[in-house]
């Protein structure tokens, strides 16, 4: 007995039995076909490969991609380390959902895993058998079943490698959920960089516009009207331009002839007083005030 493996309960010897692994993947996938789905065969029953990535068949249909592992045990039951691989390997691979299908039995803890994550179907070899109908018998020769028991131990060895390479179970669940939260904060962050800039764009806008209508305000100040002279009583450009004319205190008309006389002229050419004179004038100018002096009451 395989160590870590439980023996199925009922174990069966039918035509499936006798059907090769990679035999089974071709009618599964043909089963897959007539169903609608685009299949790609991506197993080592196709490439002829060393490894398959833990997935035989990929199903698409609608826009929905399904990875399919078969699992053709006839001896041990398939245990939740195959589930939480599949589930591993379709969460990297952003699939939405995943089918283990198996010639054989499922352990109660493989059962419990699928229903724990709702996203994988698990088809047992009843259901199998159903899905596929009536195989013609074909009895299993000793080279046949050294071959397969060949090829499950390959399979197990390898499933056991990528269950060590590819993150399962809550490990595959809490790296998704960490790679869901930063691509979650990255998109946030990119949206708060958007908006900050679209505030920025705004109130630049808000600015100019303010500006502008604040000129615009400026602009439309009416002015008081200028009130400006007749144009009967403006002066002459000449009359501006001449300065006035100096008033000449030498030229005086004569009253009695009207003559104009030149008295700066008249009072030049007149003979200047002597020495005697001047003293005659004087002595009677100071007589005629001892006269005023003496003719004038006192107050």
């Amino acid at each position: 007995m395989r160590q870590g493996l439980k023996r199925v309960a009922h174990r069966r010897d039918d035509a499936l039995t006798g059907v090769r692994w990679d035999r089974l993947e071709h009618l599964l996938a043909a089963y897959y076909r007539d169903a609608g789905y685009q299949v790609a065969h991506v197993g080592t029953g196709a490439t002829a490969g060393r490894f398959d990535g833990g997935v035989d068949l990929e199903l698409r249909r609608n826009g929905r991609l399904l990875l399919v592992q078969v699992k053709h045990w006839n001896a041990y039951k398939v245990p939740h380390n195959d589930v939480h691989q599949l589930i591993g390997v379709m969460v990297n691979a952003r699939a939405d959902g995943a089918i283990v299908v198996t010639s054989g039995e499922f352990t109660r803890a493989a059962i419990e895993a699928a229903a724990r994550n709702g996203h994988v179907q698990l088809i047992d070899g009843d259901e199998l058998r159903g899905m596929l109908g009536p195989l013609p018998d074909v009895p299993p020769a000793a080279a046949h079943t050294a071959d397969t028991l060949a090829a499950q131990v390959g399979e197990r060895l390898l499933n056991a490698a990528l269950s060590r390479a590819l993150p399962t179970g809550r490990k595959a669940a809490r790296s998704y959920a960490k790679a869901a939260g930063m691509a979650l904060l990255l998109k946030f962050a990119a949206l708060c960089f958007l908006l900050l800039v679209a505030y920025q764009v705004i109130q630049g806008l808000s600015r100019n516009l303010n500006l502008r209508l604040q000129s615009v305000d400026r602009s439309a100040v009416v002015m008081p009207p200028r009130y400006e002279a007749s144009p009967s009583v403006a002066p002459s450009r000449a009359a501006i331009a001449a300065p006035p004319a100096a008033h000449n205190f030498c030229i005086e008309r004569d009253r009695r002839t009207g003559a104009t006389v030149d008295r700066c002229v008249e009072h030049a050419m007149r003979p200047k007083p002597t020495l005697a004179e001047v003293r005659e004038s004087q002595r009677k100018a100071d007589a005629a005030m001892e006269v005023l002096r003496a003719s004038t009451p006192e107050m």
